[in-house]
């Protein structure tokens, strides 16, 4: 079945195709969200606020591309974590900061894709968020120009000159 026929039965009150629909695409938004955030427990939590954010609106689901559409709802997320993230950085005080920060160096056993996502985090991490959000879309998950523009609601003219911009940066940060 595909994604249109999905869509259909789930407007029509078959709500067990949500499952399917999770698990066609789970993957590509939890990694999505690895590549955001750098951290793989915090993606898997965004990635299930997002279906939940595509359960509550999918009667409303008029787009053509599901899995664009849902990489809109992560990157939405993703927007939302780091907010709220930031907001509570700022109210914790120093000596608190310290404390969270030595919880996160504890001895960890990471799995391979850990490890290679927390390597393109690292090289990607000096990029502007709008780069290395541009950057995953294109090169991560071969949108196209089009398909970028419209889930990040800019112009495919600045798509292009971010994904531009940022494979200069990328380029130069490896010589």
């Amino acid at each position: 079945m595909n994604d249109r026929e999905l869509i259909r039965e789930i407007q029509r009150g078959k709500k067990e195709y949500l499952n399917t629909v999770a698990e066609k695409y789970y993957d590509d938004i939890y990694r999505f969200c690895c590549y955001q955030t750098g951290n793989c427990q915090d993606a898997g939590d965004l990635a299930q606020e997002t279906f939940l954010h595509f359960i509550r609106s999918v009667e409303h689901y008029r787009y053509r591309n599901l899995k664009g559409y849902l990489l809109t709802i992560a990157r939405n997320v993703c927007v939302d974590y780091f907010r709220s993230r930031k907001r509570r950085q700022e109210r914790e005080e120093p000596w608190q900061e310290e404390i969270a920060g030595g919880e996160e160096n504890a001895w960890k056993v990471r799995t391979h894709q850990e490890e290679i996502l927390i390597t393109v985090k690292q090289l990607t991490e000096q990029l502007p968020q709008m780069q290395r959000e541009a950057l995953i879309l294109y090169y991560g998950y071969g949108f196209k120009y089009r398909e970028i523009a419209r889930m990040t609601e800019t112009g495919i003219s600045t798509v292009k000159s971010r994904i531009r911009q940022g494979t200069e940066k990328l380029k130069k940060s490896l010589i």
